[in-house]
């Protein structure tokens, strides 16, 4: 088990195979009836995809790990968001990836919110009071990359959409310091309910909170998935902007510095455990919800490893009146270990130059990164914000 641990976040190597797929797509649609399910689109390796699931709902699709087969569902979408998610198993043994994409967070007054499903079961959180404010305005997207198994990566997509959507006057007020505390509170939820169960799951963590309203789009990320802003001006050529800090010890030298400083341990360019030989456990992340054996005194003797989930969080301006084209990518490490920031930017603007939908498009990057060399599990989220 804690061999698996060591490799989890190891660097992708090429290897042969055939990768299991998981598809999901929401595109804005007016006017047409919804359509429950869907034929698999053709060329895709794998697994086939299962007829007959669907969301009973209008625009929120559930969190998804992609370990069996999924459902392709199209959904109506009044929400002026549109987006693509595409999360293959690719070579490796188990999914450990998951997903969560609302492109309306929180609910009317009267509707129900759907969270965090996982096989297609609707899960009914509550209604909202007619005195409370509503979210309809905030989208929310995220990846999980869960290492050691999927709970970890699972729990975090379903609990920090329900925590976010639950505290709506804190996250109408100030959006930044809510996603920080329900990134807190997710990671003590899963904490104490890590070592009441004896789960030693962890996960990364890569969301954004997009406001078309006051055209604002706060992003945080824990570990090494990242979030990648592509713009297109009228004047100008394309420009991408990463917006997340990457949490590695061989990518981000300040995160050696700050392990080094609270007296934990690096081996080869990894995070090793305070007490047991680096050999035999290791991260290569730095930050990341969950992870019990490297935080709790129970395993540690009280010894630091440097191991926090301190999120990296910060709040952009996007759907400016000058930007003919925007975009979000939001992707684990499966997809940037092999494709750089500028090929995935350029390949975006290409396919959306093409007439191709978000959804499309997310299917291309995950295949740009497994041609490309990875053997990770691979999870990619497009979200068209103008185009």
């Amino acid at each position: 088990f804690w061999l698996k641990i060591c490799r989890s976040h190891g660097p992708s190597k090429p290897t042969e195979g055939r990768p299991r797929a998981s598809m999901e797509e929401a595109d804005e649609v007016n006017a047409v009836p919804e359509v429950p399910s869907v034929p698999p689109l053709g060329g895709l390796a794998g697994e086939s995809i299962l007829a007959g699931e669907s969301i009973d709902n209008d625009d929120d699709l559930p969190l998804r790990s992609g370990r069996r087969a999924r459902t392709l569902t199209r959904s109506i979408s009044v929400c002026p968001v549109r987006y693509g998610v595409h999360s293959i198993q690719n070579t490796r043994p188990e999914m450990e990836d998951a997903h969560c994409a609302k492109p309306r967070l929180g609910v009317t007054s009267g509707d129900l919110t759907e969270i965090g499903m996982i096989s297609g079961d609707l899960s009914e959180i509550g209604k909202v009071s007619p005195t409370e404010p509503v979210l309809g305005n905030l989208s929310f997207f995220a990846v999980f990359d869960g290492h050691g198994g999927a709970r970890a990566a699972e729990f975090s997509g379903e609990r920090l959409a329900e925590l976010l959507a639950s505290d709506r006057r804190a996250l109408l007020e100030d959006p930044q310091a809510a996603l920080s505390s329900a990134l807190a509170r997710t990671e003590e939820e899963w904490h104490k309910l890590a070592m009441d169960e004896e789960l030693m799951d962890g996960t990364t963590a890569a969301v954004a909170l997009i406001d078309k309203t006051t055209k604002k789009c706060v992003v945080g990320n824990i570990g090494d998935s990242e979030v990648l802003l592509g713009t297109r001006r009228m004047e100008g050529e394309p420009v991408f902007e990463t917006l997340t800090e990457v949490h590695h010890l061989k990518r981000n030298p300040s995160e050696a510095d700050r392990i080094t400083e609270v007296g934990g341990r690096i081996w080869k360019g990894r995070l090793g455990h305070p007490r047991i030989n680096p050999m035999v456990i290791s991260l290569s992340v730095s930050r990341a919800i969950g992870d019990v054996f490297f935080k709790d005194v129970k395993y540690t003797h009280g010894q630091n490893s440097g191991l926090v989930a301190d999120p990296w969080i910060t709040c952009v301006d996007v759907c400016g009146e000058d930007v003919i084209e925007q975009f979000l990518v939001i992707g684990c490490d499966g997809l940037w270990d092999t494709v750089t920031y500028q090929e995935v930017s350029d390949y975006v603007f290409l396919q959306l130059g093409n007439g191709q939908t978000p959804q499309v498009i997310s299917e291309g990057l995950v295949n740009l990164a497994s041609a490309a060399g990875s053997s990770d599990n691979i999870t990619a989220i497009v979200v068209l914000l103008v185009g």
